[in-house]
Formats: C-alpha cells, structure tokens, sequence
C-alpha cells in the first residue's frame, strides 16, 4: 500500500472521531453524527456512533439542514460543522533546492507539495479552491500533514494523532497563480509551517486544539446559524472563485463545491441532550 493522501485520511479518520466525541464530552443524551460526500455515489455517507454506515442523498441531506433550522434552534438541539482538512504527502528531504527557504536549516527538513496547476474544467487549483474558501465566513480549512513516512506506520493499531500538524490556510500569504511550484516547508515534525514563496512563517495546529477548537465554535451556535453557515460554505460558488460558466457545471442542475471538495470535507452533526 503506498502512502497517498487518500490511505493518510483513512488511516487518522477514527482517532480524529474518537477526539471529537471525547472532547465535545457529549452526556448518555448527546449523539456525534459524521459525513462524508462521495462523488461515485452522487450522495454522503454517514456513520453514527456506533460507524454504522448509511447513504443519504443530497436532497435529503439538505432537508435534514433545514428541518434541523426550523425545529431545533431554540435549544441548540442540534448543529451542523463542516470542516475541512486536505490531507497531504509529507516528504523528508535531505538536500536544499532554490526553493528551499532560508529559515530551512535542519536536515533533514520536511516538505509538502501543493497543487498550484488550474483544473481546465474549474478554472482553479486545488490550492486556490482551498486558499479562497479558507476566506469565506465560518469556513474551517486546514492542510493535514502527517508526520509519517513508513508503510509500517499505517498498520499502527493506535494512531498517534501528535504525529499530524494542520497547516492554518489562513495563514497562508496568497493563492499563488504564478505557476511555479509552492511548497510548505517544516523545520522538523512539530514545528511551524514555513509557506514558499515570500517565504512567509504560518501557523499549526494539534488535532486537540482544533477538537477544543470545534468545542468553542459550537458553544454559543445556534441550530439555524449552523445551518446558514454550513449551505454558504457549500454553496456559494462566487466566494471561492468559480464561474457559473465554468465547464465543470455544464450539465449539473446543482451549483455547490461538493465534488470539488470531497477529500478534505467532513460535515459533524451535533445532538446536545435535551
């Protein structure tokens, strides 16, 4: 099995579940719900509790939010995160390069390669897809990168989520549409992240501070704040750069970044007890 970005997102996926549900601390009455939209199958994929896996269109989906806004607000019964983490390929590296910055001085130091190229059919990369909706309100977009470099690793029975660093997209300087190659860079496994171009030092972040992170977001959010937030994150195509001539919505009833976003979204709902 190579290490990819997929099997890295697979590999944390329960432990991170697992720390959300601790640090949330839900009562017998509390319930964590988690989706995950799947393109192939043109529908979310939820798993409760106990990972009982269900498949939920997209309509119904989108009705679950708006019955959860319009019945549940005035106790906060129940509020919906979407989240994003894009998983990357972290490589250690021996040898300077001229991209290599100059606060670089460890060897070996630790980089992550990002996808700066324009999607024909998007009209953006991955990289600016993420850098522009990191900038929308109430979007949560970090790249996930894993301090593991063996196979071996991926075989662990008890993840050691210390080893993943989230790289805060809104410390990045810009979306970078020169097209070179940008890259962030660490000084060794647990340090800041280093974005090239200017170079620029960025911010981290533990799994258990972005879990405490979530905790504080949904303290005081209410049923239908979540919900508005949640269908503008997903659906507003303008914020994030797209063009509703862009080629990837010809023959699409639907305007949403679902598809786009897929690998990195997940969407946790939240049942507080009565």
């Amino acid at each position: 099995m190579a290490i990819s970005e997929t099997v890295l997102e697979m590999h944390y996926h329960a432990a991170l579940m697992n720390l959300f549900r601790t640090t949330f601390g839900l009562g017998p009455g509390g319930q964590i719900n988690f989706f995950k939209y799947s393109p192939q199958k043109e529908c979310f994929v939820g798993f409760d509790q106990a990972y009982v896996m269900t498949d939920l269109g997209v309509d119904d989906f989108f009705d679950i939010l708006q019955q959860s806004a319009m019945f549940n607000n005035y106790n906060l019964s129940e509020v919906f995160i979407g989240y994003f983490l894009q998983f990357k390929v972290v490589k250690p590296m021996q040898k300077s390069s001229r991209y290599t910055p100059p606060q670089v001085v460890n060897r070996p130091y630790y980089r992550v390669d990002l996808d700066t190229q324009k999607n024909a059919y998007t009209g953006l990369s991955q990289h600016e897809l993420l850098f522009n909706l990191s900038r929308t309100p109430g979007a949560m977009v970090y790249y996930a990168c894993p301090m593991l470099f063996e196979r071996s690793e991926l075989y662990e029975v008890n993840v050691d989520l210390e080893k993943l660093r989230l790289a805060d997209l809104q410390s990045c300087p810009n979306s970078y549409l020169d097209n070179d190659n940008h890259y962030i860079f660490f000084n060794n496994t647990n340090d800041v992240p280093i974005w090239r171009s200017e170079p620029v030092i960025g911010k981290a972040i533990s799994p258990s501070d972005f879990a405490h992170s979530l905790v504080a977001y949904a303290k005081d959010l209410s049923s239908i704040k979540s919900v508005k937030i949640l269908f503008d994150t997903l659906t507003n195509i303008e914020a994030v750069g797209l063009s509703e001539n862009a080629i990837f919505f010809e023959n699409k009833h639907r305007r949403d970044i679902l598809e786009l976003t897929h690998e990195a979204l997940t969407i946790i709902r939240i049942r507080r007890e009565g």
